[in-house]
């Protein structure tokens, strides 16, 4: 009899198994090439890539013994999703619709059924923690609930379908751009925990912000890039200074940000958050050698090096996606 908080696990993937196939099954020809808001990715490369690899994943390594402490630690160090993404991509591109499609359908077979195989003795490693980033650590078990990667990815295809989004070329420093693998991890984890949450725990008042809701929380990040925008601008010439002013006034801003956005559903919380992150690669897409020696203050009078504050803005999403794990499926089936 498999284990109740893994069967729960699998019944999850399985509902959104079968949105994300209604939501393919209803794209048109035409769809498959649309690109997805705001990468370069098509729908078509989307779907690729959320067929994942097919592989028993977690669950297998838990019955091969692979999965330790040492394991984990070490992943959560070296591994740079980006690249093997983007190499999975690549290897599909040539597939057909028709064939993405069959094995779009196939591609939890795998997983499930190693799954459904755990029992007893493997509740330590289900245990083991699993470091997210500052502030934010799941457990395995939580990792098992894999259900948020195909919620994630039928809200972007519908957007992709709703929106006529055409890819702009960008080009980055190299100081600028190493720092892309900490700042894109940081939201691919923001979104791990948004899509993680409970429908009905959205509108619930948060353990950690007790005067916001869980929605909230998300409001505050979807409108936060707002404040790397104010002080891009200003570093590339562009100051606005009633605008520096109040994001210094922190409590103040982020409640306004905040009351701006309560009418705002989370899809909608969502998109901001994507858009507004557009916007911030936008700007450091224009920064040049001269700008690498700006300084940056931040309203808690620490100062930092261009590069390191690209770094806060990871951390900060990080922090607050940590808030967001108690309200996810995973803990309220506990």
């Amino acid at each position: 009899m498999p284990l109740p908080q893994v069967a729960a696990a699998v019944e999850d993937l399985q509902h959104a198994h079968r949105e994300i196939l209604r939501v393919v099954d209803d794209l048109s020809p035409d769809d498959w090439g649309r690109h997805v808001p705001h990468g370069d990715w098509t729908i078509k490369d989307l779907i690729a890539h959320a067929i994942g690899d097919m592989s028993p994943s977690g669950a297998g390594l838990i019955h091969a013994g692979i999965l330790t402490p040492e394991f984990i630690a070490e992943t959560s160090r070296s591994f740079d999703a980006r690249s093997r993404n983007q190499s999975v991509v690549e290897e599909r591109r040539h597939f057909s619709p028709e064939s993405l499609r069959q094995m779009l359908f196939d591609s939890d077979h795998a997983f499930i059924h190693a799954a459904l195989r755990l029992d007893d003795r493997h509740l330590e490693a289900l245990d083991y923690a699993v470091p997210m980033g500052p502030d934010y650590e799941l457990k395995v078990i939580d990792w098992l609930w894999r259900g948020y990667h195909y919620r994630q990815h039928t809200d972007d295809i519908r957007r992709a379908v709703d929106a006529d989004y055409a890819p702009v070329e960008q080009t980055f420093l190299p100081e600028i751009e190493e720092r892309f693998r900490g700042i894109v991890r940081r939201r691919e984890g923001l979104l791990r925990a948004v899509y993680s949450v409970a429908d009905d725990a959205w509108d619930e008042k948060s353990a950690a912000t007790p005067n916001w809701t869980h929605k909230d929380i998300l409001a505050h990040v979807a409108a936060n890039d707002e404040r790397p925008h104010v002080r891009l601008r200003a570093i590339l010439g562009e100051p606005d200074d009633a605008a520096l002013a109040a994001i210094n006034r922190t409590d103040e801003w982020n409640q306004q940000r905040v009351d701006e956005r309560r009418d705002r559903t989370v899809a909608q919380l969502v998109t901001e958050l994507d858009t507004n992150r557009a916007q911030t690669f936008e700007l450091l897409s224009r920064l040049q050698g001269e700008h690498l020696d700006s300084k940056i203050t931040r309203a808690n009078g620490q100062t930092y090096s261009l590069p390191e504050y690209i770094d806060c803005i990871g951390e900060h999403e990080s922090f607050h996606a940590g808030q967001l794990v108690p309200a996810s499926r995973a803990r309220r089936a506990r």
